[in-house]
């Protein structure tokens, strides 16, 4: 709800010209500053104020068995319970928390359905109170499985608990889901486990109502004593916006504004920081740097020093807005002039979006060691492919050569090939052409021969 205008009843208060003035505890702005109409200011009192703040940077898958009733197992039984499938899960995988669960929105009963958890609830079903509190009986925990510790047995319930509740990495949230998850089924069942050492129900901590309160929104600060000296006109000037927000710039406010009234500046200004719990926290950070030094809303409201003891310049006092306060600051604003405020909830706008930011920076955290994995794993990649590529290359000349000098014998062994193709051809004809001229001889001595015997036997 906007809320703007109002105006803070009128009191008495006693005022002395001089040097100093006491001002009572609910003296009114315009009241206060009456009573410096007729002060003198030397010439090093003029257009100027003191800040005396200490610090300007203010420091102000899964198993099949995951219970083990008997450490004295056979072996067959211990070989039957570690079978099945292995999943591998990476490293990145394991220290991801992508397991989301709603307890406000789920049963108890429909949470124990939980595919992480449905089988170990399922086997601890069967099981009667005293058997889960046997100290002899072994766990395997079911938020671990697929992962490097899915094979270990705790022995007894209590140093499963103590795992599961104290787990910091590979699935921290679905182990805290688990411990409330089984503490929720045990002290249904009457078994509830006490830590060794423990006492359970003994002490009383805080009430689990979160108790909260409104705040000014967007965070403000009020700076008080703000006004310099009075114009020909007899109105009242001070301190400018770009001057006052020059003093508090290591405070990050975006912008500020001044009070003004008949009489001109009512010695009333404002800083105003960004819609954020960042700008909360910095307007609170400047709140308490004021407080520490002395310079907060009790002390001006009680013993104000309008003048530095040293050097005779204008103490500032600060200290967070209220509804009150800015209710006075737009007592003689129009309307369209009025700050703009709204009373919102501490726990919604600072507490909760200060936790998601703690969220959002774990995750970023986790996605930058996620990003430089990755980088790593490309550099050696560039340099694995960068190695491949030269390799590639070199084998690509060589089979370059290859073909080359396989051309080149090619060509060679074709001409030799060739030339002896030819020399035998040549020996064949030689050696046919003799044979045949052998055997046209051979003929004509036969037919002499023959010749000579027929007339051998005409003759005789």
């Amino acid at each position: 709800m906007t809320t703007s205008g109002g105006s803070r009843g009128d009191s008495n208060e006693s005022s002395q010209k001089g040097t100093t003035m006491a001002v009572s505890p609910n003296s009114d702005v315009d009241q206060l500053n009456q009573g410096f109409v007729d002060m003198s200011l030397n010439s090093n009192q003029d257009n100027s104020w003191d800040l005396f703040l200490g610090n300007k940077n203010g420091d102000g898958g899964g198993w099949r068995s995951w219970v083990q009733p008997d450490t004295k197992k056979t072996d067959e039984s211990a070989n039957n319970q570690i079978s099945g499938d292995y999943i591998y899960v990476s490293e990145d995988e394991l220290l991801s928390d992508d397991y989301d669960s709603d307890d406000s929105q789920e049963s108890h009963d429909t949470r124990k359905k939980n595919p992480w958890f449905s089988e170990f609830f399922g086997i601890l079903d069967d099981l009667t109170p005293q058997q889960i509190n046997e100290p002899v009986r072994q766990w395997h925990c079911p938020a671990c499985q697929n992962g490097p510790c899915s094979i270990k047995w705790y022995r007894g319930m209590k140093s499963f608990l103590t795992h599961i509740k104290t787990k910091g990495t590979r699935r921290p949230k679905l182990h805290r889901d688990l411990a409330k998850l089984l503490d929720e089924e045990l002290c249904r069942r009457g078994a509830m486990v006490i830590q060794s050492g423990e006492s359970y129900g003994k002490w009383k901590g805080l009430d689990k109502d979160v108790k909260d309160h409104e705040i000014v929104w967007p965070p403000m600060v009020i700076v008080m004593n703000t006004q310099l000296q009075q114009d020909e006109n007899e109105k009242w000037i001070g301190i400018g916006t770009q001057e006052l927000l020059s003093y508090f710039d290591s405070y990050e406010a975006v912008r500020a504004r001044s009070s003004f009234g008949p009489e001109g500046h009512r010695g009333m200004s404002v800083l105003i920081f960004d819609t954020s719990a960042v700008g909360y926290l910095e307007a609170e950070r400047l709140s308490k740097e004021f407080e520490h030094e002395g310079l907060g809303r009790d002390a001006w409201d009680h013993y104000p020093n309008v003048f530095h003891l040293e050097g005779n310049k204008r103490q500032l006092y600060g200290f967070m807005a209220t509804k009150e306060d800015l209710e006075i600051f737009n007592q003689y604003s129009h309307a369209k002039l009025k700050m703009k405020f709204e009373l919102v909830s501490y726990q919604e706008k600072v507490v909760k979006r200060l936790k998601q930011m703690n969220e959002d920076s774990q995750q970023l955290h986790w996605y930058k060691k996620k990003v430089a994995k990755q980088e790593i794993s490309l550099k050696a990649l560039e340099e694995s492919f960068w190695i491949v590529s030269q390799k590639l290359k070199k084998l690509e000349e060589e089979s370059r050569i290859v073909r080359e000098r396989t051309q080149l014998y090619h060509e060679q062994n074709k001409e030799e090939m060739d030339f002896q193709e030819k020399f035998f051809k040549d020996q064949l004809k030689v050696i046919q052409d003799a044979r045949n001229a052998y055997k046209k001889e051979e003929s004509k001595r036969i037919e002499k021969s023959c010749v000579d015997e027929r007339k051998e036997k005409v003759e005789s």
